[in-house]
């Protein structure tokens, strides 16, 4: 048999050509031109499907983050000014004006013009302004060599300042405009890594939203004043922070390339800087390293627990999100501290002074919630009471001299050498516990973490007062930080700026993520509620290991916040699934 590829038949070729032709009029008849073109759009409606509600949820964030920035402008937060922010400036004028090359230190004769003309403690913008300008221009006149040291805090706000300076110019209100900055550059990072999860993207409007919530709470509290206090500073990483704990979330469902390492670097590098900035930042190292060795073991436990058959290992993805996470982590802070070893003054790593700031002296005073720990130590929310209890501590043991040779008998204990200080008091703190052990425990299990959450319920608006009053009225200060507790309360009752969490304009934010999250399968938004949850717990590590107070929860306020916001959503969202699974016809 022969095989004709081909035909030479002209009629034939005529009729094939007069068959072509007449297709489209008998689909367009028929409608069958219609389902092909269906099948040819199907790959572009997927991609809208996928990308329309990831804009309107970007939508969303760009409107929770102008709603934040004009909050802060509204609150007056570019011409207030806290006392860590006064004291870097001079410092930083020194370097960039007065060519004085020992970082971290002021030259004596700038910072005594400098103060001459700025009151520390109520320093305003025109003033602080005015001095700067005046220092600047005379710059090139002689200043001496003298210097002076910073206190004892962290030293990373000299940075801060110093880049926001350089970047946006000499003036008070281009250190905000850096922090929002670096705020948004790190929201920014964190949406192209989530795009297209619904609930990771609605996470990161609930931080902007309760952020705005807790504004009010930081201008009228004296102990805070700003977001540029040094208590609240490990805000401005929580966007990176979470950015982690979802890299780890998300590489339990799906892998993990380049490029989501790439940006989880960068974040790590933010968080490693406000460690810088401020050492409680910590706690971030401590959530993210925690959630990946959780991310690794919990899967596996709860598979046993269930019976399901499991590699004895978890997946390889997981196992390059919590590496990655933790190694880039370790990493960052390794990074830190030897930038830190090197950059700092050798004077700060002498005996009397102190690099960063103190941590034991903190722990202690959490002592002061225990009724009866209170009474034994006779310490109260302020760092006088805290020093005469090492005082008396050291005399107990018959250490006196040690106390002495620290500088402790000084008026109000002012020349304390926190070097020597702080590891007596972790001395102090061990010999106590040894012996009072259940009063500790108790302490750290029961009496704290209460008055994280009574000082939680009173931010949001479920209490009238702050708990815990007694503890602020000491014998060394008075009912000082008591009247300023009950000032912050009063200013935000009077102005009605409670972080209220039903707050309209909140709502209006959160409310329309209920539609996108119908479009995004559950399990996807369990890992993201995961990583929530880890950061709401994180942010409690500062209040359960030192003490929880108006000006120490604000981290923790605007994680719980986060969580609750999603756990709603997503509870709406199950249900409208439930009544339209319902609502369904059933099959005859």
């Amino acid at each position: 048999m022969t095989l004709m590829t081909g035909s030479s038949d002209p009629s034939a070729s005529a009729a094939a050509r007069q068959e072509a032709a007449s297709q489209p009029q008998r689909d367009r008849a028929t409608g069958q031109g219609r389902v092909d073109w269906l099948q040819r759009l199907r790959p572009t409606r997927a991609n809208a499907s996928t990308w329309l509600p990831a804009l309107l949820a970007v939508l969303l964030i760009v409107a929770a983050f102008a709603t934040m920035v004009a909050r802060a402008v509204e609150m007056g937060f570019h011409n207030r000014q806290p006392v860590w922010v006064v004291d870097a400036i001079p410092p930083v004028l020194s370097e960039q004006y007065y060519g004085h090359q020992k970082r971290y230190t002021a030259l004596a004769e700038v910072q005594r013009r400098f103060f001459a003309r700025v009151n520390r403690e109520v320093a305003t913008a025109e003033s602080i302004n005015a001095a700067m300008r005046r220092l600047a221009e005379t710059g090139t006149n002689s200043a001496g060599e003298s210097y002076v040291l910073l206190g004892p805090d962290d030293k990373g706000i000299v940075d801060l300042v110093g880049a926001s300076f350089r970047l946006f110019g000499l003036r008070t209100s281009s250190i905000l405009t850096l922090y929002f900055a670096i705020l948004l550059a790190s929201s920014a990072l964190y949406v192209v890594a989530f795009w297209r999860s619904a609930s990771a993207l609605l996470l990161l409007a609930a931080f902007l939203v309760m952020f705005t919530l807790v504004m009010p709470m930081l201008m009228y509290n004296p102990q805070l004043r700003s977001p540029l206090a040094l208590r609240v500073l490990p805000i401005l990483s929580m966007v990176a922070c979470l950015h982690a704990l979802m890299f780890v979330a998300t590489s339990l469902h799906r892998r993990i390339g380049v490029l989501s390492i790439i940006l989880l670097a960068l974040q790590i590098a933010l968080i490693s800087f406000t460690i810088h900035l401020r050492s409680t930042t910590l706690w971030q190292v401590a959530t993210i390293m925690g959630f990946g060795v959780a991310a690794l073991v919990v899967p596996q436990v709860v598979a046993r627990i269930r019976r399901v058959n499991v590699p004895l290992l978890p997946g390889r993805s997981t196992l390059l999100g919590a590496g990655a996470a933790t190694g880039l982590m370790i990493a960052g802070y390794v990074g830190l501290q030897v930038y830190q070893a090197t950059a700092l003054p050798e004077e700060y790593r002498r005996g009397d002074e102190i690099a960063t700031r103190v941590f034991w002296h903190n722990v202690f005073t959490g002592f002061a919630y225990h009724p009866e720990l209170q009474g034994r130590f006779k310490i109260w929310l302020d760092d006088v009471s805290i020093m005469a209890a090492t005082r008396d501590y050291l005399s107990e043991i018959g250490r006196a001299d040690v106390w002495r040779d620290m500088g402790g008998t000084e008026t109000g204990f002012e020349g304390v050498k926190f070097a020597k200080y702080d590891p007596i008091v972790r001395d102090m703190l061990v010999a106590r516990c040894t012996v009072l052990v259940r009063e500790c425990l108790e302490t750290f299990l029961w009496y704290k973490p209460v008055s994280l959450v009574q000082n939680l319920a009173w931010l949001y608006g479920f209490r009238e007062l702050p708990p815990d009053l007694d503890v602020a009225d000491s014998p060394y200060f008075g009912d000082i930080l008591k009247r300023q507790f009950l000032g912050t309360s009063d200013g935000l009752d009077r102005s009605g700026r409670r972080a209220y969490l039903w707050t309209p304009a909140a709502l209006l934010v959160i409310v329309p993520f209920v539609a996108l999250l119908l479009l995004e399968p559950r399990p996807v938004a369990w890992p993201t509620l995961s990583a929530g949850v880890a950061l709401a717990l994180g942010a409690t590590i500062p209040t359960v290991v030192g003490y929880a107070a108006p000006h120490t929860v604000a981290e923790a306020a605007i994680a719980f916040g986060m969580v609750i916001y999603l756990g709603g959503c997503l509870a709406v969202a199950g249900g409208v699934r439930a009544i339209l699974r319902m609502a369904r016809p059933t099959p005859v």
